[in-house]
């Protein structure tokens, strides 16, 4: 299950040393000035009861939820929001940063009814499932909000987008004349080979090959993805880009009965008249795929009500106001992208203008103008592009304070953001700490930035920080973390032992929560919904998997994931503390390490591994030694071990070779299944 991670606002007790967030201190003073070692037996402060934050800004418009408070299912959000705001604009696809023309409600509404009305006549009954594989665009709206006007559930997945069109035409030859099953068992085994792994690390002449295979393996993996996802979900319908063909068809390949496809330019080419279905709040509206970085992506089965009373509860905390604009390049195939901003915003009637992830990874610095273009008062990101963009503002100051093509001379101005959330992955204090210092220059402030937590299974959101005050911060024996606040509206949680016993405050624990967004199970698969969710006082808990606790104020603080913390001489590591370390080393690639431990049986205890990409291409002999030596020397300065180093191997592979999730998460035990059968060398 995904994580924010975040942190603590605590009560300062004995030799621990827990404040409001002040000006971050370098990693060796950090280090020096704290024990080795969290005890996680000691109490932080007394036992308490989590309770929602209080903040209630003076401009909020109460007519906001009008449309959740009169509504049961999301096809009646969009005809209510069609009725009473039918000229409104309510988003704009920006191409660059050029807003073009604007989707209104009541056109958007057309639309979708539209596409419906063709579901129907393909035969879609309310309860089928319809595939949606498509890039933020015109048609995703129009393929998700027609596909639950029609009743039907919705089944987002990852396009194909950063595949190039040629690996595309390979694969739709390769299942025309059956060799595709073949052809990706041969790539298999032979990217395996001794040989491939030195033409791997630069020491052979073959790179040119080896990026051909390489490529075909990537392919390879996304194909294996999608057919996982098409057989899990079964669905009736796939729409899809005409250029997304070849891997539709072969997906379908492997189901016993394929699908119908639908380009997205036939959308609107239906001419069969809309029938209005019978539905209540209780009906499926979505199976959300989680990212698979802890394991097998699992369909999320959420009903219509789930999803409404999320948006309702966090709509409640961001207290929308009449000048609200939302900014946002998050993809629209994953729940933070596709609830939090697309369906949240449409809800709320907030001005939104969505941005291509694609765009945004191409060229970061468009967001941040885009913030600034369109006076965003509301926008979220994720943790790596928070610490990516702080770093390049470090840099690079003169591409921030004025740029010829996004800012037209002017200065960034980023003093209207209000809210700028911070989630859909591990947060860290330094990324945090980073970006408000970099950026604080342009007018953001401190308030506005917003850590968040939240899971698939839960919707989406589940705790949300005050935001009249400043993120809070503890720094722990060595050990810091973000709050992500307090739990939503009519939501708990609850931090428990092993036993499944409740904790008090300041004890870590596993993160337990229940709410009336909880997600109905793993679409298919019983059993493993039987080990997440367990009945306990009258109420269905979700077991998250993160480790947490609750300070005595009823601040929540994610400290890790359960199963990937590393135990070495029996000290915790924090695999996202240690690679956020490691990427503050010259020449390492932004995002892309993976730390992971392997049990070494001789010693008793684990070994800690970091598999880590480097910035260039090539990187000659030399300076991977000495790159090796600057990591295990940065990591040992900020952790102090003891005795020895931190990190027992440090392998340094080329750009491309960790893999990540639809939602760019890193897939650590991806990589440690790679390391423990030689992939790296």
């Amino acid at each position: 299950m995904a994580c924010s991670l975040v942190t603590i606002a605590c009560q300062a007790e004995d030799s621990m040393l827990c404040k409001l967030s002040q000006p971050h201190f370098n990693a060796s003073e950090r280090a020096s000035r704290y024990p080795s070692s969290l005890d996680s037996s000691t109490p932080l402060g007394e036992y308490v009861t989590m309770t929602t934050s209080s903040s209630k800004p003076d401009l909020f418009d109460p007519s906001s939820l009008a449309a959740l408070k009169v509504s049961d299912t999301i096809g009646e959000i969009v005809r209510y929001q069609a009725e009473h705001r039918m000229d409104e604009a309510w988003c704009y696809l920006l191409r660059g940063l050029d807003p073009g023309e604007p989707v209104q409600f009541g056109m958007l509404y057309q639309e979708a009814e539209r596409v419906a009305a063709l579901l129907q006549e393909l035969g879609v009954r309310p309860g089928d499932r319809v595939l949606i594989m498509l890039p933020t665009g015109r048609p995703i709206l129009q393929a998700l909000f027609g596909t639950w006007l029609a009743g039907a559930v919705a089944v987002p997945t990852y396009p194909p987008l950063l595949l190039p069109k040629g690996l595309l035409h390979t694969l739709a030859a390769a299942r025309a004349t059956r060799t595709y099953t073949p052809a990706k068992w041969a790539i298999d085994r032979l990217l395996r080979q001794p040989l491939a792994q030195r033409w791997r690390q630069g020491k052979k002449a073959g790179q040119p090959l080896m990026a051909i295979l390489e490529g075909l393996q990537r392919l390879s993996r996304y194909v294996d993805q999608q057919v996982h996802i098409c057989q899990t979900s079964r669905p009736a319908v796939v729409i899809a880009e005409q250029d997304f063909a070849p891997v539709c068809h072969t997906a379908a390949r492997f189901l016993p009965e394929a699908p119908a496809f639908v380009a997205a330019s036939d959308l609107l080419r239906g001419t069969a008249k809309f029938r209005t279905p019978s539905l209540d709040g209780n009906a499926t509206a979505l199976i959300q795929f989680t990212s698979g970085s802890t394991g097998v992506q699992k369909g999320v089965v959420l009903s219509h009500r789930a999803i409404l009373a999320n948006i309702q509860a966090f709509g409640e905390m961001v207290q929308p106001r009449p000048d609200d604009k939302v900014v946002s390049w998050l993809p629209l195939y994953h729940d933070m992208g596709l609830i939090g901003i697309t369906l949240g915003s449409f809800a709320l009637g907030l001005e939104t203008y969505l941005m291509s992830p694609t765009d945004f990874t191409r060229d970061p610095l468009r967001w941040i103008w885009a913030l600034h273009q369109f006076g965003a008062t509301i926008s979220v990101s994720n943790n790596s592009a928070i610490g990516r963009l702080a770093r390049m503002c470090q840099i690079s100051p003169r591409r921030f304070e004025q740029h010829p093509t996004y800012g037209q001379g002017s200065r960034l101005d980023l003093s209207r953001i209000r809210i700028l959330m911070n989630g859909a992955e591990p947060v860290t204090v330094q990324a945090m700490e980073a970006f408000q210092r970099e950026f604080g220059q342009f007018g953001l402030r401190r308030e506005a930035l917003s850590p968040v937590y939240g899971l698939a299974e839960m919707t989406l959101a589940v705790s949300f920080p005050d935001l009249a005050a400043p993120y809070r911060v503890c720094r722990q024996r060595g050990e810091e973390w973000v709050s992500v606040g307090r739990p939503l509206t009519n939501f708990e949680i609850r931090i428990i032992d092993t036993e499944g016993n409740k904790l008090p405050a300041g004890h870590l624990g596993e993160v337990t929560v229940t709410g009336p967004s909880l997600m109905d199970g793993y679409f298919g698969d019983p059993k493993a919904t039987a080990q997440v969710i367990l009945d306990r006082d009258g109420h269905r808990w979700l077991h998250t998997g993160d480790e947490g606790m609750i300070d005595s104020a009823g601040e929540l603080y994610i400290t890790g994931r359960l199963k990937e913390t590393v135990i070495k001489g029996g000290r915790n590591y924090a695999p996202a503390l240690l690679e956020e370390v490691i990427e503050t080393v010259e020449g390492v690639k932004p995002g892309r390490s993976v730390v992971f431990g392997v049990t070494d049986v001789r010693a008793g205890t684990q070994r800690v591994v970091a598999v880590v990409e480097f910035a260039e291409p090539h990187c000659p002999e030399p300076r991977r030694e000495t790159l090796m030596r600057e990591i295990r020397a940065r990591v040992d300065d900020v952790y102090r071990p003891a005795g020895g180093t931190v990190l027992d191997q440090v392998l340094l592979v080329v750009p491309g070779t960790l893999s990540k999730t639809t939602s760019g998460k890193r897939m650590r035990l991806d990589a440690r299944e790679r390391f423990l059968r030689g992939e790296f060398g």
